[in-house]
């Protein structure tokens, strides 16, 4: 301890350290969920989605057909452009409905704590979503390429 006098300081012997450990029991903690959308953007996310898949199943299906008729390399690129836009649609469906207030933490029973968490990770947090979105852009890429070089 300091003494009042100036620059004099107490001797080894006035300082005391305990080295007291305590020991915390472990309590279990709640798992950690993923925030919760606000209603407004699901509903709006899955009328896009729902609109998406509806409007890139008929680009497909017509693009598929007329290939036998008007077969051309950028009628297949603009097909595999649509399906691509298809499966980004349909996972983002899957992902905001799995994202709604109240919707359960886990999955199947039967996939036990590994496959929820894989189902989590790739639905729920939008990743199969992410990378329909990204081929997508690659698609645009490929297809102006494509393009201009014709």
């Amino acid at each position: 301890m300091w003494h009042q006098t100036v620059g004099i300081m107490a001797d080894a012997s006035d300082f005391t350290t305990e080295n007291t450990s305590q020991t915390f029991a472990s309590l279990p903690q709640p798992p950690v969920a993923p925030p919760a959308l606000p209603i407004a953007s699901i509903v709006v996310g899955l009328a896009t989605g729902v609109t998406g898949m509806c409007a890139n199943a008929v680009v497909f299906v017509v693009l598929v057909y007329a290939r036998r008729q008007f077969g051309s390399h950028v009628n297949t690129l603009i097909a595999n452009q649509s399906a691509m836009d298809l499966f980004a649609c349909i996972f983002s469906c899957v992902a905001l409905g799995m994202s709604v207030p109240g919707s359960p933490r886990s999955y199947l029973p039967t996939l036990g704590e590994l496959g929820n968490n894989v189902v989590c990770f790739l639905f729920r947090n939008r990743v199969l979503s992410i990378v329909c979105t990204n081929a997508e852009k690659i698609g645009l890429v490929v297809t102006a390429v494509r393009r201009s070089l014709v």
